[in-house]
């Protein structure tokens, strides 16, 4: 009776804790279950919802990280305690004295399990129904119900749940559970619980000294509760692949997998004083899935046996962990000798060998195949590879290993992605006649449904691949990306890399992606100081076990240029060092010390560095001395020396370190030419120059004849063009595309028989190159497919025995847009010439063509040969500009400008698209337009120009004006505004970079302006490298009405036509004898300030009011009369040579007069002006 209530109390404590997880019926099986996919313990969860123990909640899901709690837990105790009767409500109001469960749903069930003694409370008279079961408290339920006596084996106490967990952990019921024993169990993992301990041993009972007793028949729950019987055997096929002799392709259908060396047991508990397990014949196949991890072990499998056994209900299945001696690797293995040293495994004749579980005929074959993991000469003699998997396995624990599993994954790249087609296609390595890799690769497609994806892919993505069983594994790689900073070896004399910190190991699975992406390289630790070297960051492209496959570069890889200005070096007692003088690229000059070392391996192939130094057969060290020039008497061992500065008008590549010192990477030498043509011949050193800057001899600019340039530039070039044409021996020319990455090199001598030099990058910053200079080009090098390089016509770099002139790029005016796109813009615009054009933008220069900001701006740009169009850096801004009558612009943005015939301005007022049409336009007098301007040496050039809108002035002047007065040798400024409001500061630059402008005689491109933290204004003239710091008066005047009355301004009344006063008359306006440009400037009150550029003239004529004795023709400018007074009133204008008249009219266009000359103003400087007095100020530029 006692052995009875032992296994009633197994029985109802196994289905207590299984009681927790079943809600209600939803799911008929596992596979009905609509999240199985979120479970991690399947076998677990497959085989109880199999066995009718677990089911799923009332949505059809498993819930399988859901927790259960006592409440759940006493309700399934119960039901099952009352021979599955819900009889809770008879237990409702029994005297447990359990103070938290009154209104409790569970009380009934609570109260039931609490008074026989099933479920203890928390000991404070509280059960905590809703608190959640731990893994100790559930592995202590289920030794319980095994038959284990709580008291006997310590499960009480305070130390039962370190008892519990060692009991439980020895009797494998913690197998494969992941998790903390200390916290609430989720249903996942209580199903795992339950699923190990069914297989326990049953206690029937304890001897005297308190040793457990089993049953004799070796009972467990799943015997003797539902009659399971086990299975043992080894998988040898499964839905994934077989292991049958067969190759990789070979698998079984879905649902069966196939064991050998089978053994039936009656009971399903095997153990080592009983032979219960009875051997089967042959192979036999059940109806299973069963993991692809599975092949080759040993494993568990539960079965509702049939007559015929193949035909069994499978329950479930595990490993036999106890006879699988499993050793497992990624890493190199010289020998699997040596591998299995100490394991107590070895290979034996018997030992199968399969890689991607195809199979191979010998070790030897499995080796071969390994090994051979790329198509260059340099494969390895290992047992194993780093990111190779391989498992040796023993699945009966006899020491000799029954298979030796390869996996090896192979890199390709994504060809083609068809969501229509339900197809992908990938790269994968081809192989030559004798099936060794080759230098190529194949094209493998296949359907979506034979292949299963690890992560998302589409086109040109890389991938990781493994194929067997008829399938294609694909999953995306872990790609790091950052600066390789050391190569070490560890203690196995392997290479390793740091990269950020991290180490990493190079692995040799197959590659096929570095064979067709010309962007990716292989990577070859050996190598791994050139590529991917130290300087540059790098994207390491790694396989499933952390290992480097390939390299690309993160970004893209800007050469450093430089022409050398100056070179020197000198030997202090052993130690060489030497300094070089360079103008870098962006037209910074310095002077760098250089690492020796490092930089003496640039020469390793130059054979020439000047006529006079054959250095083919010197060492490095000494072409490097050759190369710099020295201020020593003599060279070591030479008995000669070059001067310094040997190297100056050559081109070098460089690095430069932290501290800054410089590394000579290469110097820039000939191109390898096509015999005597203008070709280059890519066929020399394809490998890495492909021909460009390779012959072995230096190339240098020198303007005294001595240079070794090999082109000429027959036709010159022209500033933003997009090409240039040269010829190397005077034969057929070749053309180079220039884009806007283009380095150009200037080096010319001035009239000083000075070495000037300059630097440019752009066809819209590069100069103007006169017909017939001698030029160097070294084109841009394209990575063929083939991992080799060649020349494109693109150029790089190129050098010009030549002046650098300001640059005349060609500018467009941008309207409007008709189409912006992620890969589309077209544009309306207007050229020069005033052709409306819409045109197609293949390169937008980084502008936002989004921003309304960036239209009626007039761009640089150049014209493709496939007619779109490239959009340069340069842009000219729109401001206002008006005529001041004697052909000079005055331009908000410019300053005064010159206005000649030659100038083309163009009226775009109405002027919106492509449809429309432009016309000639001019500056209208004293009137301001929208003006955008294009200027050659302080000259319109081209001018776009449109009307101002009333209700918006961006003319940077506030009501009347905004007057400055700038003067560079007393560094004084004066800011003068007039107006009812003060102008912005952005007003008041504009107006002071104008000025300056000005007043230096440069571009207003040229000026920069900024405060300083004292308030201070400074002026920087970009153009000669001057800086201005100017003491600053910022004044702010409210006009009066007086003020604005008083305009200094031309008008028809200044034109005489009194022939029968003065004899003739004279329009000085339209003649040209007296012209000025005047602005006033209220600096206080009733006072007047007139500055400004005066052209006065010098003939001695009669004007309004003034003018010379007519009986005296001959009288100098200093002795005018006025005619309008006395005779023999004389105005001293002491030594003036010019004078001029300033007419200030009131608002009825009366007139007051004041004459001036260029040594002296008349006076007195006193105007009136409808009953004002001003007084009035001079400041001007004659």
């Amino acid at each position: 009776m006692r052995n009875l209530k032992r296994a009633l109390s197994l029985a109802l404590a196994a289905i207590m804790l299984i009681g927790m997880m079943v809600v209600s019926a939803s799911a008929a099986s596992y596979n009905d279950l609509t999240d199985k996919d979120q479970i991690v313990n399947k076998d677990a969860v497959s085989m109880l919802v199999t066995l009718g123990v677990i089911e799923g909640k009332p949505d059809g899901s498993y819930a399988p990280t859901e927790g259960v709690d006592r409440a759940q837990m006493a309700k399934m105790i119960s039901v099952i305690m009352n021979q599955g009767v819900d009889n809770g409500a008879l237990y409702e109001n029994s005297p447990s004295g359990l103070t938290d469960i009154s209104s409790h749903w569970a009380k009934g069930h609570i109260n039931y399990c609490y008074t026989t003694g099933i479920i203890a409370g928390r000991g404070n008279g509280k059960f905590d129904p809703d608190a959640g079961v731990t893994g100790s408290e559930a592995a202590k339920m289920l030794l319980v119900a095994a038959g284990y006596d709580p008291a006997i084996e310590g499960l009480t106490g305070t130390d039962w749940e370190i008892n519990t967990n060692a009991l439980a952990s020895k009797l494998g019921i913690f197998r494969n559970f992941k998790g903390s024993v200390a916290e609430p169990l989720s249903r996942d993992n209580a199903a795992l619980l339950i699923y190990n301990a069914l297989d326990v041993e049953m206690i029937e009972s304890y001897t005297n000294n308190g040793y457990a007793m089993a049953y004799s028949d070796a009972r467990t729950i799943l015997s003797s509760m539902y009659g399971v019987y086990k299975v043992e055997g080894v998988v040898v096929g499964n839905k994934w692949a077989e292991l049958d002799k067969t190759d990789s392709d070979s698998a079984l259908k879905d649902g069966k997998t196939v064991l050998d060396n089978v053994v039936l047991y009656s009971s399903t508990t095997s153990n080592t004083t009983k032979d219960e397990g009875v051997a089967q014949s042959g192979k036999i196949a059940f109806n299973v899935d069963t993991p692809v991890d599975f092949l080759g072990k040993t494993v568990t499998m539960y079965i509702e046996k049939t007559t015929i056994l193949s035909d069994s209900k499978v329950l479930g299945v595990s490993t036999k962990d106890d006879v699988n001696v499993i050793n497992a690797t990624a890493a190199t293995q010289s020998t699997v000798k040596d591998y299995l040293k100490g394991t107590g495994v070895a290979v034996t004749k018997g030992t199968e060998f399969y890689v991607n579980y195809g199979y191979c005929k010998t070790e030897e074959d499995a080796h071969n195949l390994i090994n051979d993991y790329s198509y260059a000469a340099n494969n390895s003699d290992k047992f194993n590879l780093n990111g190779v998997d391989v498992e040796i396995i023993d699945n009966n624990n006899d020491g000799d290993a029954e298979y030796v599993l390869f996996t090896r994954e192979t890199l390709s790249e994504v060809r083609t992605y068809s969501e229509k087609n339900e197809t992908i296609s990938f790269y994968a390595p081809g192989y030559d006649k004798n099936n060794e890799l080759a230098n190529k690769t194949v094209t493998e497609t296949e359907d979506f449904e034979d292949v299963v994806f690890n992560d998302e892919v589409t086109t040109d993505d890389l991938i990781l691949y493994v194929q067997y069983g008829g399938r294609t594994y694909i999953s995306a790689p872990e790609v790091v990306t950052g600066k390789m900073t050391r190569v070490d070896r560890d203690k196995a004399d392997e290479l390793f890399i740091t990269v950020d910190g991290e180490e990493y190991r190079q692995s040799y699975i197959l590659d096929a992606a570095s064979l067709v992406d010309v962007d990716l390289t292989r990577f070859d630790i050996a190598d791994a100081k050139n590529e991917p070297g130290f300087d540059n960051s790098y994207d390491f492209v790694l396989d499933s076990n952390g290992y480097v496959i390939a390299v690309r570069p993160a970004e893209e890889i800007v050469t450093n240029y430089a022409l050398v200005i100056d070179s020197a070096w000198t030997l202090n007692a052993l130690d060489r060092s030497g300094q070089v003088k360079i103008l870098m690229t962006d037209g910074t000059v310095k002077t760098y010390s250089i690492n020796w070392k490092n930089s003496a391996k640039a020469m390793e192939d130059i054979t020439g560095i000047t006529a006079a130094n054959d250095v083919n057969s010197k060492s490095n060290d000494v072409k490097l001395e050759t190369y710099l020039g020295t201020r020593d008497v003599n060279q070591p061992g030479s008995g000669s020396y070059n001067k310094t500065g040997v190297a100056a008008g050559s081109i070098i590549t460089y690095t430069l370190s932290d501290d800054d010192v410089l590394t000579i990477k290469s110097v820039l030498q000939g191109n390898s030419l096509k015999g005597t043509g203008s070709e280059i011949d890519s066929t020399v050193n394809s490998d890495s120059t492909a021909g460009v800057g390779d012959d072995g001899n230096v190339i240098r600019m020198d303007t005294t004849n001595n240079g070794s340039l090999q082109y000429k530039a027959m036709n010159g070039y022209t500033g933003g063009r997009g090409s240039i044409n040269v010829t190397a021996h005077g034969q057929t020319q070749k053309t180079y595309a220039v884009d806007k990455n283009t380095v150009a090199f200037y080096y010319w001598t001035n009239t000083k028989g000075e070495i000037e030099y300059g630097v440019a990058t752009g066809w819209d910053h590069m100069s103007d190159v006169n017909p017939g200079v001698d030029v160097q080009v070294y084109p841009v090098l394209d990575k063929t497919s083939y991992k080799t390089y060649e020349a494109t016509d693109l150029a790089d770099v190129i050098l010009f025995e030549a002046e650098a002139k300001a640059t005349s790029a060609n500018y467009m005016l941008v309207l409007s847009a008709n189409a912006i796109g992620k890969d589309l813009l077209e544009l309306n615009v207007v050229f020069e010439d005033g052709t409306v054009q819409a045109i197609e933008v293949d390169d937008d220069g980084g502008h936002d063509w989004d921003d309304e900001a960036s239209y009626m701006k007039a761009y640089t740009y150049a014209e493709n040969a496939d007619g779109t169009y490239d959009i340069g850096d340069d842009v000219e801004n729109a401001g206002t500009a008006k005529l001041l009558k004697n052909g000079t612009v005055d331009s908000s943005l410019k300053g005064y400008i010159a206005l000649s015939g030659k100038a083309n301005v163009w009226d775009v007022t109405d002027v919106d698209t492509a449809e429309d049409k432009t016309a000639l336009g001019t500056f209208p007098y004293n009137t301001k337009v929208n003006a955008v301007i294009v200027e050659d040496d302080n000259a319109i050039r081209t001018a776009w120009i449109w009307e101002v809108d009333e209700e918006h002035r961006d003319d940077g002047i506030v009501n009347e004006s905004i007057t400055v007065q700038f003067d560079p040798m007393t560094r004084k400024l004066n800011i003068s505004v007039t107006g009812a409001e003060d102008a912005t500061f952005a007003e008041k630059r504009d107006a002071v970079k104008a000025e300056a402008a000005k007043v230096l005689g440069v571009s207003v491109s040229n000026i920069e302006v900024e405060v300083d933290s004292t308030g201070n204004w400074v002026i920087k003239d970009t153009k000669n490298g001057d800086n201005y710091t100017c003491t600053t008066t910022d004044n702010h005047v409210t006009v009066t009405t007086a003020d604005k009355n008083a305009h200094l301004e031309y008008t028809e009344y200044w034109k005489v036509q009194d022939p029968a006063r003065y004899g003739y008359w004279v329009d000085l306006v339209n003649s040209g004898y007296v012209t000025f440009d005047f602005d006033i400037v209220a600096t206080g009150s009733n006072a007047i300030t007139v500055s400004g550029p005066v052209t006065g003239t010098s003939v001695n004529t009669k004007v309004p009011g003034f003018g010379t004795d007519p009986a005296n023709p001959a009288e100098t400018i200093a002795q005018l009369y006025c005619t309008g007074g006395s005779a023999t009133s004389q105005n001293d204008l002491k030594n003036s040579t010019e004078f001029a008249v300033l007419a200030f009219y009131d608002e009825a266009g009366a007139a007051q007069y004041m004459l001036v000359g260029n040594d002296a103003a008349y006076t007195p400087n006193n105007l009136t002006i409808n009953g004002t007095t001003y007084t009035v100020t001079l400041d001007l530029d004659w």
